[in-house]
């Protein structure tokens, strides 16, 4: 079924440069990048997560919030809690302000926690 999901559903172009241009800024704000293997893994995920009727924006959300981001856990406390908020704000501009909602979740909890 694997097989079948990755030869029919892909991640769409237009999402693939919305994750071109958060890496850039990721890398810019956070020193953090996606990276081949992350890449692989959301290019294998989407077409999976969209074969079983789900949406392209909910599980880059759910992969992004999971493997992308935990990578600021590794960067200084007081700067994340500083730049989360300017995150946030940088994938609704990407997105839209009713998607992301994992990953502005998770931003809003190193918030507090940092």
């Amino acid at each position: 079924l694997v097989k079948e999901a990755l030869e029919e559903y892909a991640l769409s172009e237009r999402n693939r440069r919305r994750l071109a241009m958060l890496d850039e800024y990721l890398v810019e704000k956070f020193r953090i990048t996606f990276g081949n293997r992350i890449m692989k893994q959301i290019n294998q995920y989407i077409p999976v997560c969209l074969a079983c009727g789900g949406n392209e924006l909910d599980a880059l959300d759910d992969i992004l919030a999971r493997k992308v981001l935990r990578k600021l856990e590794s960067q200084n406390p007081v700067y994340v809690r500083s730049a989360a908020d300017g995150l946030c704000t940088y994938l609704e501009e990407l997105f839209g302000s009713d998607h992301m909602t994992l990953c502005k979740d998770y931003l809003r909890r190193l918030e507090r926690s940092a």
